[in-house]
């Protein structure tokens, strides 16, 4: 297994990357090694390093059980979202690098089962995202975080949900929550984001609930198809949530990504065919802009700042532009 939910419909030891992206992978991944080697660790930069690993070597090259063990392990054992060294980094994070979330669990699960799970630690993982179902059928830790639900990001808790929900499912232990999963989801109203909405078919796909796909997807898509793809949500449906007011997004802009309009593609298999033509006349368009702009993959902007906001360009993002590409 190395198909992760974040990424679906790729194989990274069948699809051919171009040489311009093996060769940003390999940057990438030396300039990463250092802070590896010296336990400056997270969750998510191990999955990213291991997924540039199997592109780059076909198969995972460092001692990830040792990374894992020495830096990203609490006391109990648990799988944890940062190393000690990182979290000293975060600004005024203090003591909550300690921290399991369910996507530190799902990713130590996704690296167990690249070389072949055990039965206890299947359990183990499961019995941890057991343990993490709310009342309210959402899965989260909520010692990482007290935020409200209802302040919570969609895509998270959907997200959430769903690497739950495998593991889960896995261990063969989803029958007794089953209801109470489909209850959540068959109440939740439709988002507006592709990735919320892409982890929610992902949801309904372990929980075979697939009629259960809220009415109005193919909206969500269009409303999101900008620039050369899609954006992972349309500007004029953005609000501050919290505020119920428009005011501090009004200045956002969208701008297409490999990522979203992968997720867009997997959203559409479900379309009636007219309906799928379109994102895939999309995906397609998307593909061969990178063809010609291999790094065209542009950084989110908040309101009119020059200032990106987070990375542009990352491994998760090169191997969906990778896949766009195969479409051509």
């Amino acid at each position: 297994m190395n198909n992760h939910i974040l990424v679906p419909l790729i194989d990274l030891n069948a699809i051919k990357f171009p040489q311009e992206y093996y060769d940003w992978l390999s940057n990438w991944l030396s300039k990463n090694d250092s802070a590896l080697e010296d336990g400056n660790a997270s969750s998510s930069l191990c999955l990213q390093s291991c997924l540039a690993e199997i592109i780059l070597y076909g198969k995972p090259k460092r001692d990830w059980d040792g990374v894992w063990s020495l830096y990203l392990t609490d006391d109990d054992g648990n799988p944890l979202a940062y190393s000690e060294k990182y979290g000293q980094r975060l600004y005024k994070f203090g003591n909550q690098w300690k921290q399991t979330p369910v996507h530190a669990i799902y990713t130590k699960y996704w690296f167990d089962m690249l070389q072949g799970i055990t039965s206890k630690n299947l359990k183990r993982y499961s019995d941890l995202i057991i343990n993490f179902i709310q009342p309210n059928g959402w899965i989260y830790n909520p010692k990482v975080s007290e935020t409200s639900i209802r302040t919570r990001m969609k895509s998270e808790y959907l997200m959430s949900l769903a690497m739950g929900l495998e593991i889960i499912e896995k261990s063969g232990q989803l029958d007794t929550y089953v209801s109470t999963f489909v209850s959540t989801l068959s109440e939740f109203p439709l988002t507006g984001y592709i990735s919320a909405e892409y982890f929610r078919l992902r949801s309904l796909e372990i929980l075979k609930r697939i009629n259960l796909l809220p009415a109005g997807l193919v909206t969500v898509l269009q409303d999101c198809q900008v620039g050369q793809g899609y954006c992972d949500f349309a500007l004029k449906n953005k609000v501050d949530e919290y505020m119920g007011t428009a005011k501090r997004t009004s200045r956002d802009i969208a701008l297409h990504s490999p990522l979203a309009t992968l997720q867009a593609y997997y959203i559409s298999r479900y379309f009636q065919d007219t309906d799928k033509e379109v994102v895939s006349s999309q995906a397609l368009k998307h593909g061969k802009y990178l063809e010609k702009d291999p790094m065209g993959i542009p950084a989110f902007k908040i309101r009119d700042l020059l200032i990106p906001f987070g990375t542009d360009i990352s491994p998760i993002e090169i191997i969906s532009a990778t896949w766009l590409r195969a479409l051509i």
